[in-house]
Order: C-alpha cells, then structure tokens, then sequence
C-alpha cells in the first residue's frame, strides 16, 4: 500500500482524534463500510487505499487529488467507503 502521511495532505482541519469504543470488532467492521472524512488518519488511510487499488502514479500529487476529490460537493453526504472509491475511480480522468 502507498505510504503516505499526514504530512502529506493538502487540506488541514482534520481532526487528530481516533474514535474509539469498547467494542474494537465492531469499530473495525464499521471503518471498512463507512468513511469519516473529518479524521485525518481515515484520510489519509482512504487515499492510501485509493492509490493501491486503482494503480495510479504513487506520488503526493495522486494522493492530494484523490483528497481533493473526496471533498467534492457532490460526495458531501456520502459515506459509503466503497461508493466513495468508486466515485473517485470514474472521475479520475473528468475532474
């Protein structure tokens, strides 16, 4: 998988926090269906992802555009981890 930080992010405001509960299996479940798109560790993890599953140029500008595109108007509701990678896939090349 790509490994790219935080520091490589172009947008900031994220928040640092990890939501945690007692029930680590069901957190675990729930992040591999659901994205939040205000944490930047499931940022960053998400566009990680994103590089490695589509096979697109591994670099920092790859990374920040897939950033970029998750904040798209038109993924505000959107929550769907899977729907949200295939959205960025189609768009990719139109955005």
């Amino acid at each position: 998988m790509a490994n790219f930080t935080t520091e490589d992010l172009a947008f900031t405001g994220y928040s640092q926090t990890v939501d945690v509960s007692n029930n680590l299996t069901y957190n675990e479940i729930i992040e591999r269906i659901y994205l939040d798109k205000t944490e930047e560790f499931e940022v960053v993890h998400f566009c990680n992802q994103f590089l490695e599953r589509y096979k697109v140029p591994q670099t920092k500008i790859s990374f920040q555009k897939v950033e970029s595109l998750l904040q798209h108007s038109i993924l505000e509701n959107e929550v769907y981890r899977e729907q949200l990678l295939d959205w960025i896939a189609t768009n990719w090349v139109k955005i």
